[in-house]
């Protein structure tokens, strides 16, 4: 229980492909996940039900570094993009969050989600995987 006898909150995160942008205490990841969560524009996706495991491949395949994964409720992903002042993404249950209807990444999100439907929502499978090495690490990349 929460103070007072109220429920305590359900658990969120969020996990943002800047991060080596972010600060060392985690300022831009922190704030986009509060954007998301208080009193965040809310809009139902006027899509057919998504397809995590596609849409989740094919946002990660437009190399964007501002992509962002976040768990805003239980048992709910959400996937979008980010920035250290706007945010928006769409949870597996088709509800669409941001930080204003007017939001940049709101914007981006939907680009991207009208992409892949352009796209006729590509199964996971239909990409081709290659590591690139970059410096000391590896990037994957998914092309089709």
């Amino acid at each position: 229980m929460g103070g007072l006898g109220e429920p305590l909150p359900a658990p969120s995160w969020i996990s943002i492909a800047w991060r080596g942008e972010d600060d060392h205490l985690h300022t831009g990841a922190r704030t986009a996940l509060e954007r998301l969560l208080k009193d965040a524009h809310t809009e139902p996706y006027a899509g057919a039900e998504i397809d995590l495991p596609s849409w989740r491949t094919f946002a990660a395949t437009r190399g964007d570094h501002r992509l962002t994964t976040a768990g805003l409720s239980p048992d709910l992903w959400a996937i979008g993009h980010t920035t250290t002042t706007t945010a928006a993404v769409i949870q597996q249950d088709g509800t669409i969050l941001a930080d204003a209807p007017d939001s940049p990444s709101l914007t981006v999100l939907r680009d991207w989600l009208r992409q892949w439907e352009e796209a006729v929502r590509p199964a996971p499978t239909t990409y081709t995987p290659t590591l690139n090495r970059t410096g000391d690490a590896w990037d994957l990349r998914l092309s089709r």
